[in-house]
């Protein structure tokens, strides 16, 4: 039987989901690869380099392949499966002033960072106590910048590990001090004709705070 069916047959856990996919060998997913991983990329590092943001962190970095691109000088990268901090520790131990953690360790010794990004990760909070405590950890960690890649509209898809948020109205109702700097047009959309692995229903805004 498939690590889906299983937790099909009990409610689903986001977080056991993507723990039992990297224990099994998974991966982050198409849009943390090929063309959707590069453009990415391109996007962060050229607001990274255009708003001379020094330090960042990403909250649900997946195995790394994504962050392997990036060009910022303090990274944090947080996640919730022990194994693949673990696991990018050793990858970019290299790396200074780049670190690994989990969402539990995060939690213990919150920080924040010129710029909170999160990428492919708020579609995939189902249960809405875990999208509120995510968008609440998200926004709290951020000095001035505020990164968003997902899709931005109520829907639950047909998978089960997938349900749309409109984040934008949760930022207006419960962190209003945000505002939306620029949106950037996905150059590789999803459309009814075009291959799922390499377009997306996901796509960039840009949001800043004021500062003190």
């Amino acid at each position: 039987m498939s690590l889906l069916k299983r937790l099909l047959r009990k409610k689903f856990d986001s977080g056991d989901y993507w723990r039992s996919r990297y224990e099994k060998g998974g991966n982050s997913g198409p849009g943390s690869y090929g063309n959707l991983a590069r453009y990415k990329a391109e996007v962060v590092n050229l607001i990274v380099r255009d708003h001379a943001i020094e330090t960042v962190v990403e909250f649900g970095c997946g195995d790394g392949n994504q962050a392997a691109l990036f060009k910022i000088a303090h990274y944090t990268g947080v996640d919730i499966s022990p194994l693949v901090v673990e696991s990018a520790l050793k990858t970019f131990g290299n790396r200074t002033d780049w670190n690994f953690v989990t969402t539990s360790q995060f939690a213990k010794s919150p920080k924040t960072y010129d710029m909170a990004m999160s990428l492919d990760v708020i579609y995939h909070l189902t249960e809405e106590d875990v999208f509120e405590s995510y968008m609440r950890q998200l926004t709290s960690s951020v000095r001035q910048y505020l990164l968003i890649y997902a899709s931005d509209h109520d829907e639950q898809a047909k998978d089960v590990h997938v349900r749309h948020r409109n984040y934008s109205r949760w930022l207006e109702m419960h962190a209003p001090e945000f505002s939306l700097v620029k949106e950037f047009t996905h150059p590789y959309p999803l459309t009814a004709e075009s291959n799922g692995q390499e377009t997306s229903f996901a796509h960039f805004k840009l949001f800043e705070k004021p500062q003190d």
